[in-house]
């Protein structure tokens, strides 16, 4: 097939040399007038004989380029649209290969080759519907196309093993949410989330309120101990006044003491206010005040969208 498409691209070449001479004046006026040259024509024609002897050694991007270079000059080139279309096949980029296809296949609406083409890389796309679709037209211009026929059975069961795969795959995100959602509510019911401040959110919060709830569960585990020892050591303060030797040392002992087992006192109220706060909001409230909005996401399977089905 190749080596048909370099003599095909000769003799198109020799054909253009023969129009510079023969073609009328009018003819070449019309041609002049459209955008195009008898130059630009045989330019576009030595493009297209270098790219297919490129797309002969598998040098896909020189073929490219030379093909694009007769486009420049012929933009309804079919050799050099349809040695496009061909290029991008090989590359796997396959709409680009449509495109190019489809510009043919506006010049030549009769081209079943072409009508072939666009339908096989759809199919290599996996955009099955429109594989058949392109193939259904292709035995249209052709009804003794076994290729094309072949090709629209492929699509159909590729289709329907496209769309049962879909089916399974919407199943499976299915288990992994309802999994999720069940492993979360035992997190979220956990009892000792109701009991200890902050815990509910370090399991189930996303990143930033969970270290909400560090923050919730170290201060009132810090004011709790705090306030212990504040309150320890003003005992301690009233136990040596009792021992004081002297008025003024008495005094002092009795006012420190009393300064630390306030502020103690104070410290350990408001741990206590907090944990009575989660309570009732883990009771009453449903989580409203130390709850989160979940960080944990489902593990759901990933959709394979390049290998082929």
């Amino acid at each position: 097939m190749k080596g048909d498409d370099q003599v095909y691209a000769k003799l198109t070449t020799i054909a253009v040399l023969l129009c510079i001479v023969l073609l009328p004046a009018g003819a070449a006026a019309q041609l002049q007038n459209q955008g195009q040259t008898v130059e630009n024509l045989y330019l576009a024609a030595e493009h297209v004989t270098r790219a297919v002897q490129y797309a002969e050694m598998n040098l896909w991007d020189e073929a490219e380029e030379a093909y694009w270079e007769a486009v420049a000059l012929d933009y309804d080139n079919s050799m050099a649209r349809q040695g496009l279309g061909d290029v991008y096949r090989e590359k796997r980029q396959f709409e680009q290969a449509i495109e190019n296809y489809q510009i043919v296949l506006n010049n030549q609406p009769n081209n079943v080759d072409i009508q072939y083409l666009i339908s096989l890389s759809y199919y290599d796309n996996h955009q099955y519907e429109k594989a058949r679709a392109a193939a259904e037209k292709a035995l249209q211009m052709n009804p003794e196309l076994a290729k094309a026929e072949n090709l629209v059975r492929l699509s159909e069961a590729k289709q329907q093993e496209q769309q049962q795969e879909l089916v399974n795959l919407r199943l499976m995100e299915a288990a992994a949410i309802d999994q999720f959602r069940q492993q979360q509510e035992i997190k979220e019911s956990a009892f000792i989330g109701k009991i200890i401040p902050g815990w509910r959110m370090i399991q189930t919060a996303e990143t930033k309120q969970m270290w909400t709830g560090y923050a919730i569960l170290g201060a009132t585990a810090g004011l709790m101990l705090g306030g212990y020892m504040l309150r320890g050591s003003g005992q301690s303060s009233y136990d040596e006044a009792a021992i004081a030797s002297s008025r003024e040392v008495y005094q002092d002992r009795v006012d420190l003491g009393q300064s630390r087992y306030k502020v103690g006192g104070y410290m350990f109220n408001a741990a206590l206010g907090i944990f009575t706060l989660n309570l009732v909001d883990s009771f009453l409230l449903g989580g409203k005040i130390f709850g989160g909005k979940t960080r944990v996401k489902p593990s759901l399977p990933e959709r394979d969208r390049i290998s082929r089905y």
